[in-house]
């Protein structure tokens, strides 16, 4: 099924006033006309009422209030580079793509993910292939380990080994990486790397947007500073 939204969103974010882009209600509610992913159990409280309709829908795995004030906070830096470690069926990797060149116009995104060829939307793959600051690879973080971004979203395996390795590949040495589920208790092994990374904050600033209209904890996105790489606050 097509998502109609699709454009109609990118168009808005391309349009919009940088001041509308810097009101974090106005990027949830275009996160919510973009749709969230219809995918597994995890409620999305009162923003349920904006999944798509059907599994292979194009559309956004990520809670409206947590992805806007993160990338709220994100437009006041300098983001030439952006990886997302992850990407799923792609929705979000190409809506922070088209919000952080607003305030970036020279931008290049990278997503990466090994199960592109069975989760990546179609539609998705298709904006992607034309535009020429977007690219995507069906490849893990090893293959770009070392490589210097100015914005890393760590969203890929969630075990304990991988977040470590995606985190030692590719987070520790971006300026700022993000990293997605840091709370609530669907990602046990994420929490626990989120809690450990915030304890050894020496050269590092932290930051966390945890909103959701949920009964109990759920996702959440933590955001880290690398001074030593230029990550200032």
């Amino acid at each position: 099924m097509k998502n109609k939204n699709i454009i109609v969103v990118r168009n808005l974010i391309r349009c919009l006033s940088i001041e509308s882009l810097r009101n974090p209600e106005v990027v949830a509610n275009l996160t919510r006309a973009f749709g969230i992913v219809q995918w597994g159990p995890v409620s999305f409280g009162k923003d349920e009422i904006f999944k798509n309709p059907t599994v292979d829908m194009a559309g956004i795995y990520q809670t409206p209030d947590q992805i806007a004030e993160m990338l709220v906070y994100l437009s006041g830096f300098k983001i030439n580079s952006f990886i997302e470690v992850g990407v799923f069926q792609g929705g979000n990797f190409f809506f922070m793509s088209e919000y952080l060149k607003r305030f970036n116009p020279n931008i290049k995104c990278t997503g990466i993910d090994p199960t592109g060829a069975q989760h990546m939307n179609g539609e998705i793959r298709d904006i992607i292939e034309t535009d020429l600051f977007l690219s995507f690879k069906t490849i893990t973080s090893d293959q770009v380990a070392g490589m210097e971004f100015d914005l890393a979203f760590l969203d890929g395996d969630h075990s304990a080994a991988w977040i470590k390795k995606d985190w030692d590949n590719v987070g520790r040495h971006a300026k700022i990486c993000a990293i997605h589920d840091i709370q609530g208790p669907v990602c046990p092994d994420v929490v626990k790397f989120w809690k450990a990374l915030k304890k050894d904050n020496e050269d590092k600033t932290t930051m966390e947007f945890l909103k959701s209209t949920t009964d109990q904890p759920t996702k959440g996105i933590g955001v880290i500073h690398n001074t030593k790489k230029g990550g200032k606050i």
